[in-house]
C-alpha cells in the first residue's frame, strides 16, 4: 500500500467523524460498554480509577524466559482482575503490563481503596509467593498502585468489520495510570484530591483508611477500630507531586501498608459501607 492510499483513507476516515459531529450524553455510572452510535459520548462524573502496574516487568525478559514472564503476567492479571471485580469495579480493561478498574458513584473512592489495598496485599503474600515457588528467577514481582478521581468520557472505536473498544477520555484514568508508574514498589500513590475525600469521610472511614490499627511488626495487640485515631500511626506519607508529569495537584499520598492479618477485614468492612461491622 502506497503513502498516498494510507493519506487519503485517514482523510475519509476522519471526514465521515466529523460529518457525525460530537453529542455528549449524562450518565450516572460507568457503563459495560461506550456508545458506537453516531458521535455520541457517554459523560460520567465521580468515577474512581485504579490502575495496577506490575513493576519490573522488562526485566523479566520474555525473550530469554519466556516460561517465567508466562507465569508473572498470568498470576499478577489473574489477581488483579478478580480482586477489581470482587470490589464491584463497573469496567476492567488490560494494558500491557498493567490493569485498570473503573467505580462509580458517590462511594467510589471508598470501594476504590478497598480494591487497591487488597491488590497490594494479594500480590506481596499471595502472587509473589505463587511466582517463586513456580519459577527459580532472580526477579521480585511486586506491583504499584495509583488512583485518581474525577470525570470520564466514553465512546467505542475502531474500523468497521473489526472488534471495537472503549476509549477512556479525562483525567482519572490517565492520571491513575501515571501514579501507578512513579510507586515504589509495592505501594499506592493517590492523588490530592482522592485523599481529601478520605480526610473528610465518616469517622469510621477516616478511622479505617488513614490510621492504623495498633499493630506492628507482627504484634497483634492492637485494637483495631476501636483504637482512638489518634492514638495510632498515620500509614500515609505525603510528598509533592512529580513535576515532570502536568499533574493537576500539588501533594500525592503513599501507603505501603497491607491488610493487618488481624484487623484487614473489620478495616475492609468499614471503609466500604462507612458502618462499623458488629
Amino acid at each position: 500500500m502506497l503513502l498516498n492510499d494510507v493519506t487519503d483513507d485517514v482523510s475519509n476516515q476522519l471526514q465521515q467523524q466529523s460529518g457525525l459531529g460530537v453529542q455528549i450524553t449524562a450518565k450516572n455510572d460507568v457503563p459495560e460498554r461506550g456508545p458506537t452510535n453516531g458521535g455520541v459520548w457517554f459523560q460520567i462524573p465521580r468515577v474512581t480509577a485504579v490502575f495496577a502496574d506490575l513493576k519490573g516487568s522488562t526485566a523479566l525478559n520474555s525473550d530469554n524466559r519466556p516460561k517465567e514472564a508466562a507465569h508473572a503476567y498470568t498470576y499478577f492479571i489473574k489477581a488483579m482482575t478478580v480482586t477489581l471485580d470482587r470490589f464491584g469495579a463497573k469496567y476492567i480493561d488490560i494494558q500491557g503490563d498493567g490493569i485498570f478498574g473503573l467505580f462509580g458513584g458517590s462511594g467510589s473512592t471508598f470501594s476504590a481503596a478497598a480494591a487497591a489495598i487488597t491488590m497490594r496485599t494479594l500480590s506481596e503474600r499471595v502472587v509473589a509467593k505463587l511466582f517463586d515457588e513456580a519459577t527459580s528467577v532472580d526477579w521480585e514481582l511486586t506491583v504499584g498502585v495509583g488512583v485518581d478521581y474525577g470525570t470520564l468520557l466514553v465512546r467505542r472505536l475502531g474500523l468497521r468489520g473489526t472488534e471495537e473498544n472503549e476509549v477512556w477520555a479525562g483525567k482519572p484514568v490517565n492520571v491513575a495510570a501515571k501514579l501507578s508508574s512513579v510507586a515504589g514498589p509495592n505501594e499506592i500513590v493517590v492523588s490530592e484530591r482522592v485523599f481529601q475525600q478520605y480526610e473528610e469521610a465518616s469517622n469510621i472511614r477516616k478511622r479505617a483508611l488513614i490510621w492504623s490499627c495498633g499493630c506492628c511488626n507482627g504484634d497483634l495487640n492492637g485494637l483495631g477500630l476501636d483504637l482512638l485515631a489518634g492514638e495510632t500511626t498515620c500509614l500515609w506519607d505525603e510528598e509533592g507531586a512529580p513535576v515532570h508529569m502536568g499533574l493537576d495537584f500539588d501533594t500525592v499520598f503513599k501507603l505501603q501498608s497491607t491488610w493487618c492479618v488481624k484487623h484487614g477485614a473489620e478495616f475492609c468492612e468499614a471503609i466500604i459501607t462507612g458502618k462499623h461491622p458488629r
